[in-house]
């Protein structure tokens, strides 16, 4: 299988949100769900999530500002400013009060949006969502520094080699990373521009959006943490988010790390249909 096969019949184009030139992929008809990806990443994050949860649901997978193909405007790259973006698409789409479902930065700004515009969202998922510590926090952990490092160098030598390397960094098993998508963002990856986002997206890292547990208690809608059992957030960290968020279940996946939604999207998916489906 490959990207596009398992994408097989969605709709992939550029819309204004915002005056904001932005690619998106749309799957399914039903109630909304906007997938949001993470530092670094584009809409081909969800690839293997898309087809599974468009049998019941229109999705919509979007490159956030300066990501992707989504066009770069400014120099701000903070974690409101690509929320206010996101509520743009959303108003560009007509999506209402989607469900949120957010990896690594999208979780952050999902979950930025769903504590400052509650009556936005409808329903969170969060997968290994950044903004849980700030930089340093996450930097003492040798791993997590290291894995960080790893990222930037396919950025400023975005080679075949070097992007792989960042997967790696995503993933328990390396070899469930193929070809394809190594291909796909080391395009991405190419232009000098992308380096320039990716920097400032790091630099946000410290801003007053990092989700304390006052913030989080903030959430009123029903959320479902996602966590790979390998993954760079301490268990610790996870368990009191869960505990904190007032309508929280954390779902462990087994053998998988900061991508369980590509690794084992079979039990991903199961989860995540359900919950979207629970009453509320």
């Amino acid at each position: 299988m490959t990207i596009w096969t398992d994408l097989l019949g969605a709709q992939v184009r550029h819309v204004d949100a915002g005056g904001v030139r932005t690619r998106i992929l749309t799957m399914g008809d039903g109630p909304p769900v906007l997938a949001l990806h993470g530092r670094g990443g584009h809409l081909e994050t969800f690839a293997r999530t898309v087809p599974a949860l468009a049998t019941r649901h229109t999705v919509v997978a979007a490159d956030l500002l300066g990501h992707g193909l989504t066009e770069i405007v400014g120099d701000d790259f903070a974690v409101p400013h690509l929320a206010m973006h996101v509520l743009d698409l959303m108003d560009a789409l007509d999506l209402g009060t989607p469900a949120l479902l957010g990896q690594s930065l999208g979780g952050w700004v999902a979950a930025h949006l769903a504590i400052e515009a509650p009556a936005r969202v409808a329903r969170l998922a969060l997968i290994e969502p950044a903004g849980l510590q700030t930089e340093q926090e996450r930097f003492a952990d040798p791993a997590v520094r290291a894995a960080a490092d790893t990222g930037g160098r396919a950025y400023a030598e975005p080679t075949p080699a070097a992007v792989r390397a960042r997967f790696a960094g995503l993933v328990h098993d390396p070899a469930a990373i193929d070809d394809e998508i190594v291909a796909v963002r080391q395009l991405l990856y190419a232009p000098p521009e992308a380096r320039t986002v990716h920097l400032a997206v790091r630099a946000a890292d410290n801003t007053a959006a990092v989700l304390t547990p006052q913030r989080l208690a903030a959430i009123s809608a029903p959320t479902l943490l996602v966590h790979g059992e390998s993954g760079h957030l301490p268990a610790d960290v996870l368990e009191l988010a869960a505990r904190t968020i007032p309508r929280c279940r954390l779902l462990v996946v087994p053998g998988t790390k900061q991508w369980p939604q590509y690794e084992d999207p079979d039990v991903v998916n199961a989860e995540l249909i359900r919950f979207l489906e629970e009453p509320t």
